[in-house]
């Protein structure tokens, strides 16, 4: 039951490996939740049965972009994730969305460069896109960790919601963002900063006004429950982005959310996160 101590005593000795520190966490709630027969979504408030996530459109041709967006159509996806930015890419950029927009032409999207641009740079992207713009419901984390400048700049000239990730790593840095009037939403993932310091990102965002967004890395299924489990339990997410397991071939686990299409309902979960592993042979 003192598991905000045992957290702090982890959160010291795994203060450099983040992830170590959420998988820890998650743990030792999943642990707590199952002893006392309470789901994990429960644990966290209960608030919203289901997130709907979207799905990430993979780097490549223009033409993979074309076919990822069309299968997630038909999927049933109605907000899809494009990864802009780089070296270079102001053309193949233009390119893919142009690709993904044929193909998904009442889509939304959230655009997503990593940290990867200058704001000129982001500025210019949102402009080639023309009428379209306005399908662009999210912009994430546009500029560098560290430029929460070209991040105000984006937000106040882009027309477009931005959001941080890299530069939103602790309820310290979600106050920095605040002070500085650099983003309208917070991307929370539980790899940045573990479960606990999570928490304290919403309650500090929240307070603000700032628009929430969850999301992750490359994680499976059991990690990903565990985030949905925070976001629905706690409620108000506008933004979700939970879709890495879908791309992960064979895993042993089974449980944790019930997802139809893009929907993941977390009110059928009995005990903890509720994903076990499948033993093999």
């Amino acid at each position: 039951l003192r598991w905000r101590r045992a957290s702090a005593v982890a959160t010291e000795a795994l203060r450099q490996t983040p992830s170590a520190l959420a998988a820890f966490e998650g743990a030792l709630l999943d642990a707590l939740c199952r002893r006392s027969r309470l789901s994990l979504w429960d644990f966290f408030g209960g608030a919203d049965p289901e997130l709907v996530s979207d799905i990430t459109i993979p780097t490549g041709s223009p033409e993979h972009a074309r076919d990822s967006a069309e299968r997630a159509v038909r999927a049933g996806f109605t907000t899809l994730k494009v990864k802009v930015g780089g070296s270079s890419a102001a053309l193949h950029d233009h390119q893919r969305l142009s690709a993904i927009l044929a193909a998904a032409p009442n889509a939304k999207l959230v655009l997503d460069a990593n940290a990867s641009l200058r704001a000129a740079e982001a500025l210019a992207l949102l402009e080639g896109l023309g009428q379209h713009k306005k399908q662009v419901v999210l912009f994430e984390q546009p500029t560098g960790k560290l430029d929460l400048d070209g991040l105000r700049q984006v937000r106040e000239q882009g027309g477009v919601p931005v959001a941080a990730d890299e530069s939103a790593c602790s309820a310290a840095d979600v106050s920095r963002l605040i002070a500085a009037r650099a983003v309208d939403a917070i991307n929370v993932k539980t790899m940045k900063c573990g479960l606990v310091e999570a928490m304290n990102m919403i309650a500090v965002a929240r307070g603000a006004g700032l628009e929430l967004m969850i999301g992750g890395m490359v994680e499976s299924k059991l990690s990903m429950t565990v985030s949905a489990c925070l976001a629905a339990g706690s409620g108000g997410f506008s933004f979700v982005d939970l879709d890495t397991p879908w791309f992960m071939k064979d895993a042993p686990l089974e449980g944790g959310w019930l997802e139809q299409g893009p929907t993941l309902r977390l009110d059928e979960i009995r005990s903890g996160h509720g994903v076990t592993c499948r033993l093999r042979d």
